[in-house]
C-alpha cells in the first residue's frame, strides 16, 4: 500500500512495494506466534530509504497523511528494510529474534480460516454518551457479542458512588442482562498503548465479577473485534480466545 498515490512526487508506493517483495522473497520463514504470518511493510519514517516490517495484528494507522502513518501498538517492528541506490537489504530487530526463539512453530494453513458472515458484533465507546437504551436496542438485532472501548485501564461507566449519575446504574443493569443472556461483553482500551487491567481499581474488579471479558489484553480494538469474530465463527470460547496469543496479537499479554 501507500499513503500517497504513485502520480505524486512524494509517493511512497514504489519503495513500499519493493520492500514488501523483498521481505516475501528473502525474509525468514514465519513462525506464526510472533505475528509474522501477515505483515505490513511501509515507510518507517517520513523520509525515503527505509521501510519497516510490522506484525499485521499489532499495527495501527495513527496519522491521516504521513508516509509513516502506520505504527506498532503494544509491540515492535519485526525488521527494517534499507533501500540504497536501488539495492535492498533487511535486518531483523532484536525483538523479533527473541520472539522467534520463544515462539512455537505452527503448521501452515492450506486453506484460510472461515468467518461466519452472519455473525453480528456490536461496538461501543465508553463515555458520557453510552446509554442503556442503546445497548438494549442493539441486543434486539441479534448480536452475538458486544465490544466496548473502555476508558483508562478498560473501565466502563457502571458506578454511581455520588448518587448523581443514575444513567451509570442503568448501563450496569443493561450489561448484566446481556451477560445473563449469554451475550459476551468484551472490553478493549481507548488508549493507543497499554493493557486492559481490571485488577487495579474496584470498578475493574466489579467488571470481572460481572463476567466481562478482556483483562490482560493488549490488542487494539479492531484486532479484538477480528479475534472475537474468529472465535464465534469457529465455536471457540471467547474467554479462552481473548486470554491467549493466537497469532502475535498477544505476545505481551498482561499476566494476572
Amino acid at each position: 500500500g501507500s499513503q500517497r498515490s504513485s502520480d505524486r512526487g512524494s509517493s511512497d508506493a514504489a519503495e513500499n512495494l519493493l520492500s514488501a517483495v523483498h521481505w516475501a522473497a528473502y525474509g525468514p520463514q514465519p513462525c506464526g506466534g510472533a505475528g509474522d504470518g501477515v505483515v505490513l511493510v511501509m515507510h518507517s519514517t517520513n523520509n525515503d530509504g527505509e521501510c519497516a516490517v510490522y506484525p499485521g495484528t499489532g499495527v495501527r494507522k495513527l496519522h491521516s497523511s504521513r508516509r509513516d502513518a502506520f505504527q506498532p501498538v503494544n509491540c515492535e517492528a519485526l525488521a527494517h528494510i534499507t533501500i540504497d541506490n536501488g539495492e535492498l537489504s533487511h535486518a531483523n530487530t532484536e525483538h523479533y529474534e527473541a520472539l522467534r526463539l520463544t515462539s512455537t512453530s505452527r503448521p501452515v494453513c492450506i486453506q484460510p480460516t472461515m468467518y461466519e458472515k452472519s455473525t453480528r458484533i456490536a461496538q461501543f465507546i465508553a463515555g458520557p454518551w453510552l446509554h442503556s437504551e442503546e445497548i438494549e436496542a442493539i441486543v434486539q438485532t441479534g448480536v452475538q457479542a458486544i465490544v466496548i472501548q473502555g476508558t483508562g485501564l478498560g473501565h466502563l461507566p457502571i458506578d454511581d458512588p455520588g448518587k448523581d449519575a443514575p444513567e451509570n446504574t442503568k448501563v450496569w443493569r443493561a450489561l448484566t442482562r446481556c451477560i445473563n443472556r449469554e451475550i459476551p461483553i468484551i472490553v478493549t482500551n481507548q488508549c493507543i498503548h497499554g493493557p486492559v487491567d481490571m485488577n487495579v481499581y474496584s470498578k475493574g474488579r466489579k467488571q470481572i465479577e460481572m463476567g466481562i471479558i478482556g483483562h490482560g489484553s493488549v490488542a487494539a480494538p479492531d484486532t479484538v473485534v477480528v479475534k472475537v469474530h474468529w472465535a464465534l465463527s469457529n465455536n471457540v470460547k471467547l474467554r479462552d480466545a481473548i486470554g491467549v496469543n493466537l497469532c502475535g496479537e498477544g505476545n505481551n499479554l498482561l499476566m494476572n
